[in-house]
């Protein structure tokens, strides 16, 4: 069971039409490649996607499961939203909530052990080995867990475990914690106790069925020490892109490939002149200009004497002549003048280059610049660093978040 539901109001604009899960990523990924792939490599055929935000990206991208090997007579890859239960439609209210709005399917199929996953997670698991180990410890639920530095331990849930692997404690995302693992959010259950414990007032999984089983000492820790990211904020999902391009083994572990739906567009081109420095690009791109410590989505096209720089592009957008791009993600369909600046942050407006500013923009923290998908940026433009602008902005028709 992927858990695929959540809004992602942390990622701004990019999450405005999208489900997080279907978020781009890497170039030709989407966020969900990873739990999927890691479901095929794990032989895991069987598999319930939770959706209910903004579903429609999520769909089209998974379609029958075809690039996972999950187009099946029996079992495949189903995407599930919230259902018409009696007199009233629900939306799923917690985690839990979304797993009991489906118990049917729980209960009906034919497996004995449950695992529910986060859709919004970059990482490479076998599920196998936390298979094997569930079963031979004879716990009831075991929870994946990764050991973090003090500093970090705000963002997890916190767990304490005992040497032999028994977890007697967790605290949700406290100030501080002297506990050194944090939950990965990442469960195998077993299938009857957690139909006995799905009830109408549960609704999340932490509080209101982990947390109750600790007391029968039947949960259990699987400590991973892999890569792993939870994308839950514009600062996580750039920081985990930018590791890709010194840790592609992400992306090319021998034997584990991450599979995504293909493109259909013709092989990247780099045009003679253009300057191109540890970048990803991805099919349909045409590089005329310079791209350094970059990623680009299909189709984007970067002008002659453009430059991008520390900055993802999504599909299909343009970066005009002249023009530069630095330390933004920009979504798919935007355009962007010929000489226009993006997040460099080294002009005021009324400067000497004679740039104009952009009126209307929404100040963040991540000093990240953020363009949402059709955004245009007319020529000279300047886009200073650590604002937004709202996706189909036109100049004169801006609208702050």
């Amino acid at each position: 069971m992927i858990l695929a539901g959540g809004t992602g109001k942390e990622l701004s604009v990019l999450t405005r039409h999208r489900a997080k899960t279907a978020l781009p990523f890497g170039g030709r990924y989407r966020i969900i490649d990873f739990v999927l792939s890691n479901c095929a490599h794990s032989g895991i055929t069987d598999i319930s996607i939770l959706a209910q935000y903004s579903p429609k990206s999520l769909i089209y991208h998974i379609g029958m499961g075809k690039p996972w090997d999950l187009d099946r007579k029996t079992g495949g890859v189903f995407i599930l939203q919230p259902a018409y239960q009696g007199m009233v439609a629900n939306w799923y209210q917690g985690t839990a909530a979304a797993l009991y709005q489906n118990i049917d399917v729980i209960r009906d199929s034919g497996a004995e052990h449950v695992l529910v996953l986060s859709g919004d997670q970059v990482y490479v698991m076998d599920y196998r080995e936390m298979l094997k180990q569930h079963v031979s410890s004879g716990s009831g639920v075991t929870i994946a867990v990764k050991e973090v530095s003090p500093s970090q331990r705000f963002r997890f849930g916190m767990i304490r475990c005992t040497r032999d692997g028994v977890v007697t404690d967790f605290e949700e995302k406290p100030a501080s914690s002297s506990f050194r693992y944090a939950s990965l959010g990442i469960y195998l259950f077993e299938k009857n106790l957690l139909l006995d414990a799905l009830r109408p007032d549960r609704f999340d999984i932490v509080f209101d069925l982990i947390m109750p089983f600790l007391e029968t000492g039947r949960v259990s820790c699987y400590e991973f020490d892999g890569y792993w990211e939870d994308i839950g904020s514009l600062r996580s999902y750039f920081n985990a892109s930018m590791r890709l391009l010194n840790n592609r083994l992400l992306l090319s572990t021998p034997g584990w490939p991450i599979y995504t739906r293909g493109s259909d567009l013709p092989p990247a081109r780099i045009a003679g002149g253009s300057h191109v420095v540890d970048s990803i690009l991805a099919d349909g791109c045409v590089v005329e200009g310079e791209v350094i410590g970059s990623i680009l989505s299909p189709g984007v096209r970067i002008e002659e004497g453009a430059r991008v720089e520390e900055s993802i592009v999504f599909s299909f957008s343009r970066i005009g002549p002249g023009a530069h791009v630095s330390r933004a993600i920009v979504d798919k369909h935007c355009s962007i003048g010929p000489g226009s600046l993006v997040g460099t942050g080294g002009h005021e407006p009324g400067s000497a280059d004679g740039r104009q500013r952009t009126e209307g923009l929404s100040h963040i923290s991540t000093k990240l610049t953020v363009l949402g998908k059709g955004a245009r940026i007319r020529r000279g433009e300047m886009v200073p660093s650590g604002v937004t602008i709202e996706p189909r902005y036109r100049p004169g028709r801006m609208e702050t978040v």
